[in-house]
């Protein structure tokens, strides 16, 4: 059973969060993580570990605005990789949002890619969780991904809302859109 606890300055697992931040994203792609523990104290976001039973095996920020729940760096333990652990979570967020588009963004799928295979499992592995591209690329800061969606109605400003909500300047000349 699936237990899942917000994330504070204050919780004893924060560590082991930081920890599974560290190993799972690359330094290009974190931001942070008192930046992620800021974005946290807003209303509309939830830094959140998971756990089976009293086992730490997973952490994920959700942002939330107007009916869209944007889901970042969602990571699972590499013991537990591959042991349905992910789909899981998203089946939890889509509980508890049932109403809500979800978006994640992800490195695009590019046969050139260094790491092309864990870029496919990744979105194979989204797509069986019911997403599916919204055709849009972000550039931020140097780095490309791809945002994919749960609702066949995806709009891009939903994407910027969401960053907008948090304060975020989604006008940031090191962030740019572009159609696939």
């Amino acid at each position: 059973m699936l237990k899942i606890k917000k994330i504070t300055n204050e919780s004893a697992d924060k560590q082991q969060v930081m920890e599974l931040y560290e190993e799972a994203f690359p330094p290009v792609e974190r931001m942070p993580f008192d930046l992620m523990l800021e974005i946290n104290n807003q209303d509309n976001a939830d830094l959140c570990s998971v756990y089976d039973d009293d086992e730490f095996i997973a952490f994920y920020l959700l942002i939330t605005h107007n009916k869209v729940a944007y889901v970042s760096f969602l990571a699972v333990v590499p013991a537990k990789r591959g042991q349905n652990y992910g789909s899981m979570i998203l089946d939890n967020i889509k509980s508890l949002y049932p109403d809500y588009s979800l978006l994640i963004d992800e490195e695009p799928v590019n046969p050139d890619s260094e790491n092309y295979e864990q870029r496919l499992a990744r979105e194979r592995f989204y797509i069986r969780n019911g997403f599916r591209s919204t055709n849009y690329i972000v550039t931020a800061y140097g780095v490309d991904y791809e945002i994919l969606s749960t609702s066949d109605d995806f709009e891009l400003d939903d994407y910027r809302n969401i960053f907008a909500s948090i304060g975020f300047n989604v006008q940031n000349p090191n962030v740019k859109y572009s159609t696939k």
